[in-house]
């Protein structure tokens, strides 16, 4: 049975990939003026992880955000459920970040559902990409290109590199996948991260997501955290438990 843990500000975790049996060390930051207010990363008892962050967006030159990321090569299929997401304001956004560098004005692809109207329904899934270092950053968005309108609470976000080329796609229960609506050219230099990402869309407000069922390359990742930042249980000590 895993435990509960909170940590604040940078953090490090351990991530287990069971099938294959792969540990990483990840690290949880705020990125960007995220940093003004800082979030936090807590561990649940059932393996789900619960992200508070702030920050301006992800969009234009730089990025204000949450992140929960380890080091990845190569392409892949990354998928998340998403079981809560606070609509703070119209973008906040929760979802799957792909990111050359944890640098605000990094290149990266993200697949995320959007907040929408404040109160109301989601306007559903979007895949936003940077293309450049500090460049412009654009948007493809499910509702506008035939695909589903609106994200529910328990609802599934995937993101997927082949190459240059990101993808995203939606599920419902995480087994049928709607066609990938929107895909992106971004070329970035291996290892590049990935992980999990919460932006309020408002520097000066925090937004909150949990997520479960984290897959990459249809692995589950199990969490758990390690010694580091404000735990007093060395990491031998945790994994000599389950």
């Amino acid at each position: 049975m895993l435990k509960r843990f909170m940590l604040s500000g940078l953090s490090v975790f351990v991530f287990m990939l069971i099938l294959g049996s792969i540990t990483y060390a990840l690290d949880s930051i705020d990125i960007g003026d995220a940093a003004e207010k800082p979030g936090s990363t807590e561990i649940l008892a059932n393996g789900s992880v619960t992200i508070v962050g702030a920050g301006h967006d992800i969009w234009d030159s730089a990025d204000g955000l949450r992140f929960v990321y380890m080091p990845i090569s190569g392409d892949f299929e990354s998928a998340v459920q998403v079981t809560f997401f606070e609509r703070v304001t119209q973008w906040a956004k929760a979802g799957i970040i792909a990111r050359q560098s944890v640098d605000a004005d990094s290149k990266n692809a993200l697949s995320t559902a959007a907040a929408g109207n404040v109160p109301g329904p989601d306007l559903g899934v979007q895949l936003t990409w940077r293309a450049d270092k500090a460049g412009e950053t654009k948007e493809l968005d499910y509702w506008a290109l035939g695909g589903p309108t609106g994200f529910n609470d328990g609802e599934w976000i995937k993101i997927k590199r082949a190459g240059d080329d990101f993808s995203t796609s939606w599920s419902k229960d995480g087994k049928t996948w709607v066609k990938d609506y929107a895909s992106a050219t971004v070329v970035m230099t291996d290892p590049i991260v990935i992980g999990l990402a919460v932006t309020s869309c408002d520097k000066t407000k925090s937004c909150k997501a949990t997520f479960q069922n984290f897959t990459i390359n249809n692995k589950n990742v199990v969490t758990a955290v390690s010694s580091k930042g404000k735990l007093s249980k060395t990491w031998g000590e945790i994994k000599s438990e389950y």
